[in-house]
């Protein structure tokens, strides 16, 4: 189980200006925020409710989060990605078929439901982890933990500052 670390929404507000970093989880689900990016660790025993309650909770604090995706895969599968509104950025002939590249807007229900489809079904594999940008702020970051702190265990488990010029 993650440690809990004393934080209150205050001291995020007062102090939003020096922190950097701050991670967030629960036993399943692993957060490591940044106003660029969040890394997310869904691990194997993640369920289907926890992974949507999560990216869907994402799409609704802020539009802009978007996830890069490669995959590997034969040519004509590429427009069933297209199809679940997955943006392409490129593609190239690879072993094993082709290396595609799709950004995963967020905003867009179709993809994001798709998405989250795909991480359930490499749950059954194993953990996984995704990297996700956006244009976010301490504020944002603290929406987020707001909306997942109804999830059993959820607390934020460390937090860093900025170094002092």
């Amino acid at each position: 189980m993650l440690g809990e670390v004393s934080i209150s929404v205050d001291d995020i507000l007062n102090e939003g200006k020096n922190i950097s970093y701050i991670e967030m989880g629960c036993n399943n689900i692993g957060l490591s925020c940044t106003t660029g990016k969040i890394k997310i660790w869904f691990g194997k025993k993640g369920t289907v409710q926890s992974v949507r309650k999560v990216l869907e909770c994402f799409s609704r604090v802020d539009s802009s989060f978007v996830h890069e995706t490669e995959i590997i895969c034969d040519y004509d599968q590429i427009p069933l990605y297209e199809n679940n509104d997955y943006t392409l950025i490129s593609y190239g002939k690879a072993k094993g078929g082709y290396k595609v590249i799709f950004n995963i807007q967020f905003s867009k229900h179709h993809a994001l439901n798709y998405f989250i489809e795909s991480i359930i079904n490499d749950l059954k594999e194993g953990e996984v982890k995704k990297t996700i940008h956006w244009n976010g702020s301490m504020a944002s970051i603290m929406l987020i933990f707001n909306e997942l702190k109804s999830m059993e265990g959820w607390n934020i488990t460390k937090k860093e500052y900025r170094e002092e010029e």
